[in-house]
Order: C-alpha cells, then structure tokens, then sequence
C-alpha cells in the first residue's frame, strides 16, 4: 500500500492518545505526515555494544506458548503472575507478550520493551505495526518485545459491562466495576505492571531492556526504572505522565497553562493566522472571558455533516475545543480565528468546533481487549495522588475535593476559572474517581526512598503537548541522574507520531545510548495549518498577494476572492480528515472526500460549498501522495464576477510554509496570485 507510513501512524494514536482525556467519546485524533520515511541512524564504528551479548531468549517452564498473529514474531504467549504480589499463591493473572527476533545473526543485545500508554490500551493489537515500523533501524541487534499490561489487551482484560458499554449511569457502572473486581480493585497499579514485566523479563532470559515509554507508558518506565534500573540498559520516555507524587490538581494546573501556548505556537508560526492575530494570548483570554459570561447556543455540523444543537460554555470551550484537539490541529488553528467571529457577531465558526469536538462521559468503549475502560479507572485512580482520604465516603470525597479546589488561587488555572478544569470531564483522574474503591494500599508507581539508576535516559516532549506538557516531563528528567531533555517544536503529544525528527532521535538513542546531535527539534518539521479570520463575506477576507512572475488583471476585491476560494477548499478538506469524508461547508453546500486514489491519496469534491456566505465554490482537490496540491475550482455568488481558480503547491508538507500558486480568471481577468499554504 503507497500510504503504509501514514496508516500505520493514524492507527497507532487513535489508540495511544487515550491518556489523560475520558476514555469514551473523546474527538478524533491527530492525523501526521502521511509517509513518514525509516529513520537513519548513524551506526557506531567500534563493536562495543556488542559486550553485551545476552543468551539467546529461551522458552521457559512458565510461559505457556500462543499463536503468534504475524509471522515476523518468534515466540508469542502467556506468563502467569500473582494477581496480589501479598499473596503470591493465591489467584494468577495470564499476562500475555509478543517477541519479535533481531534479524542479524548472534545473540540480541537488548530486548526493546514498548508500551506507547493509554493506559488501558491493548499494547499488542493496537501498536504491535508502529512499533516495528519505529524500531526497525534498531532491529539488527535489539529483539523488540510488546507485552499487554494487566488488566488490558490479551492480559486478562478488565471487563465491567456497564463501564464498558455505557449501559448505566457512570457513578453506578463505577460503583458496580469496583465490586465486580472486590479486592483486586486496587492490584493493577502502575507499580504491579512494573513487576509484571520484570517477570516477563526473566522468563524469557533477558538480562538486559531498553524501555520505551510513552505517555502513560512513560509512568511504566519510571516505575521499572525504580525498582530494576540494574536490568535497564537505557530508556526512553516521550511525553511521560508526571511526576511520581504530583497530586491531581497540580498535574491539571500545567495542563492548563500549556493550553494558550499550544493556541498562541500554533498560530505564530503560520503565516495566515499571525497576519490577523497580533496577540494570540489577548484573544484567547477575551473569549473565555465572554464565554464565561454570555455562553453561546446554536445549531451547526459535525465534521461528517451531522446537525448538532451545542451550547458553548467554558467547560465546552476548554474540553471540546482546546484540550482535545482534532485532526492536526485543526480546532486549535482555528480557536482564535472563532473568538474573533463571535465578538463581531458571527457564531458559527466557534459552534462548529464545539460539534466536532463533542463527547460524552458515558458511552460504549467496544472491544475491552482493544480498551478497557475498567482497566482505566483501575490503573489510574489507583496511581493518582487525590486530595481526599480513601477510606471516607464518597459524599466525604467530594466534600474534601471541592475544599481543595476552594484553597487553590483564583487564578491558578487561568486563563480559565477553577471550575471547568476541576469538573468530571477535565478532571479525569480526579472526581471520575470518585467511585472507585481502594481496598488495599496499590503498589506506586515509585516506591519510598528509591534512587534512580545511572541509566541513559532521553525525555521527549513537544511545545505544542497540552496533555503532558513539558513542565511536566522536565520534572520527570530529574528523576534520572543520566537523563537529556528534548523539546521538539510544533510536535503534539508523544512525539514519534508528529515529526521524523523525534523517530530519528529515539532509534539513534537507543542505538548509541546517546541524543548526538537534537538541532533537527529547534526548527518546526511541519507547520500545521491555522486561519486567520472567517469573513463573513468576501469583502472581509485578506487578499491574495499578486505573483511578480505571472500576469495578474485583477483588483483587490477579486484577490479575496480567491482567499476564500483557497480557503473553502482547505476547509473541506480538514473536515474530512477528522469526520467520515462527507460533510457540509462553514456556510452551506457539501463535500465528499475519497482516501486511497490510484493516482491521489484523497480527492475532495466541493458541491455549492461556502466558506464566506457570498461565495459559491464547486470542483475538486486533489491531495497527492507527495503532499501536492492540485486543485480545479468554479466560483460563482454575489461575491465574485464568477470564474475559475487552478491551484498547485504542498499542503501538510516538511519544511519552510510556502504558497500556493493560483491562476485562472475571474470576470473575464486573467490572474496570478499566491496564498500561503498554512
């Protein structure tokens, strides 16, 4: 398949960009680079790795083997563990792995150990093409090696109905989760994973790992690092979940405050939304401010043209529009353009965003093996440092985290009020855990008076990461004495599915124990599209600037023609990349995109559609595998004179923004006119 790269990269974070968010109906997921390239690594002259040849992995008496489901795997299957370490002969718990050979000849190095986080996610089913794909340059020496943790995937995956299927209210389907597991509510602790992989580890006959964290992944790591660093040959954490005893309500303090920066970067960096945003922060903190006071209702779309009745209050502005953000980015490049919208009248920019981002608390989480919302609550309410006791009452809970939330600063979670981040749907591992119960102490993710090895350790996290932002992950580094902090710009979270750069320097990290050269992370990869305005008419748009190197008859009012033209088809575009491929324009008329053409990677075709609403746009884009743009439009409204816009260039594309080219006519005038591609 021509698009393997980008598939591979969609599938992965759909399943790993679970953590830190309600593990129901969240939006969709960031798309990326659609054919991310292998990573090259230099490799190292001298052969000293090679010291540390292991034995080669055996089968041991405890695993009992599985059919492997790809034939690249060597030895799949179940290695039993104590459900309760305290209680090591009583009920065992099936924790189930995948082993994929080095494929040069002596002995492995290392087993990578991989878990991309969630938590909850299935590590095999849900990541096992990724992380071939990620590894591959280290696959010559390193075996790779995928474990589900307990309670998720194929390791005896929590199953709790209600929670599971949205079949009850949430308190009760918690409520009833807890008691189905009795005691073992509180045995899948992050502390409990860790012991399970060094179990795993020794069954198989590795002395050594390098650990690949990521996310909620990167609280695993931790947490083997503390206790068996001697058997840890490097890791690697992206984006890791915070710092072993940061209590809830801090850990939503810097998600907070890396929200406006994700807004105020993005926009920044794109020549279309930093031409009319001259403060980003302003604009932001205005529209909060107006939301809190006058909430906005209205009718609008989803991203597949779905009608939806959404009132816009700050709980809907921080989660359905700014926290979890769709596409690449696409409701955070468009928030500030929204704002601007709203205070001159026009609501329906900001209303659809709040459509498409919409989820719901309660809802059906499908195949437990694939994620498990039990294994949710149970790993990270039992992880979480709460401001309530555990042993009270839930009304008592509630009561001691409304205190808490009271003693905060007014302004601790500005630009936004104290309520909307406390609320259940922010405050994810805070009040949804209300109901959950705590029979017996869980084992932490660190425990008390550890000292962190020596190991090589590299931390990654993006500027643009709202969801482990790196005020976090920079405090997670100074756990680890040997540790080098990487900041990649214009990355969300967990960097591997935004940039090759972040790839690169994982693959050469672990191939070297060593960053070398992290220069490529200054520099933006991609920069992600964001607008501007959304003029309610074409007189309100910014024009096209004219080509020098064509010939250009039109004026001024036809050059912003031609922007909204651009810009309606983009629109379509970005609305099929997060929606099913059909949908309706901002102003009206349709679209319906095909992904995995013989010649394009998708073809948008726009039927009446408006971006402005006197401007009528009807042709077709197509999306090429390189990235090309080349697109054939027809305008016609009040307006515009009426003709037709041929546009070529690169969307999405690595490296510097630069313009499309647009030519044609307009009124019987010939044109040349550019318009920068983000």
């Amino acid at each position: 398949m021509k698009c393997i790269g980008k598939l591979l990269l969609v599938f992965y974070v759909s399943a790993a960009l679970a953590q830190a968010q309600t593990p129901r109906h969240a939006p969709d997921t960031p798309t990326f680079p659609r054919t991310p390239l292998a990573p090259q690594i230099a490799r190292p002259q001298s052969q000293s790795l090679r010291t540390l040849a292991l034995p080669a992995p055996k089968t041991a008496a405890t695993v009992t083997p599985a059919a492997c489901p790809e034939p690249t795997a060597s030895l799949c299957g179940f290695i039993p563990v104590p459900l309760d370490r305290e209680h090591p002969n009583g009920a065992q718990i099936q924790i189930y792995f995948e082993l994929y050979p080095h494929t040069g000849g002596g002995t492995a190095e290392s087993a990578i150990l991989v878990n991309f986080g969630g938590p909850a996610v299935a590590t095999t089913i849900g990541e096992r093409d990724f992380a071939q794909f990620l590894f591959a340059p280290n696959l010559d020496v390193h075996d790779l090696l995928l474990i589900d943790n307990r309670g998720s995937g194929l390791s005896t995956a929590i199953d709790c109905e209600e929670l599971q299927h949205g079949t009850a209210g949430f308190a009760k389907s918690e409520v009833d989760c807890t008691a189905q597991l009795g005691v073992a509510a509180s045995r899948y602790a992050t502390g409990d994973i860790a012991e399970d992989m060094e179990a795993v580890r020794v069954a198989l006959g590795y002395d050594l790992v390098d650990y690949y964290g990521a996310s909620y992944g990167g609280a695993d790591a931790t947490a083997y690092a503390a206790r068996y660093g001697d058997h840890l040959r490097s890791a690697v954490l992206d984006a890791p979940l915070s710092t072993p005893g940061m209590n809830e309500l801090l850990r939503l303090h810097f998600r907070t405050h890396a929200d406006p920066r994700m807004v105020r970067l993005d926009c920044v960096r794109s020549p279309l939304c930093s031409a009319d945003q001259s403060d980003p922060n302003d604009t932001l903190a205005g529209l909060i401010k107006s939301i809190q006071q006058h909430p906005v209702e209205g009718d609008s779309h989803d991203a597949s043209g779905n009608p939806v009745h959404v009132r816009i209050d700050e709980d809907a502005v921080l989660n359905f529009v700014i926290t979890y953000p769709t596409g690449s980015f696409v409701s955070t490049g468009e928030i500030l353009a929204s704002a601007k919208a709203l205070k001159n009248g026009d609501p329906a920019p900001l209303l659809r965003l709040d459509a498409e981002g919409f989820f719901t608390l309660v809802g059906d989480s499908g195949d437990p093996t694939v994620f498990s919302a039990g294994d949710f609550y149970a790993n990270t309410c039992m992880d979480a440092i709460e401001p309530w006791d555990w042993s009270q009452p839930i009304s008592q809970r509630m009561e001691q985290y409304d205190d808490a939330v009271a003693e905060l600063p007014s302004d601790y979670y500005a630009p936004f009020s104290k309520s909307a981040p406390t609320g259940i749907l922010f405050s994810d591992v805070g009040r949804q855990c209300f109901w959950w119960q705590r029979p017996t102490a869980p084992s932490p993710i660190v425990p008390p008076h550890t000292t962190f090895p020596h190991t090589p350790t590299l931390v990654l996290d993006g500027d643009m990461d709202n969801r482990v932002p790196y005020e976090e992950t920079n405090e997670v580094a100074e756990l680890f004495p040997n540790s080098t902090a990487v900041i990649v710009e214009e990355a969300g979270h967990e960097t591997v599915g935004w940039t090759q750069c972040a790839r690169n320097l994982v693959a050469q990290f672990i191939e070297n124990l060593q960053p070398g050269d992290t220069s490529c992370a200054n520099t933006p990869e991609t920069v992600w599209p964001a607008v501007g305005r959304f003029p309610f008419l074409v007189a309100d748009a910014r024009p096209a600037e004219v080509d020098s190197s064509g010939t250009n008859q039109i004026g001024l009012a036809e050059r912003k023609t031609v922007s909204v033209a651009v810009a309606t088809a983009f629109d379509a575009l970005q609305r099929s990349l997060i929606g099913s491929g059909s949908g309706v324009g901002l102003r009206g008329g349709s679209f319906q995109t095909v992904f995995e053409g013989a010649t394009f990677f998708s073809t948008t075709t726009l039927t009446n559609c408006s971006f402005s609403t006197d401007l009528i746009v009807n042709g077709t884009l197509n999306w090429g595998y390189d990235n090309s743009i080349v697109a054939d439009l027809t305008v016609s409204g009040p307006g515009t004179a009426g003709g037709s816009l041929h546009i070529t260039g690169f969307w999405e594309n690595p490296g510097p923004v630069g313009n499309f080219s647009v030519t044609g006519s307009l009124g019987g005038k010939q044109f040349a006119v550019l318009v920068p591609e983000a």
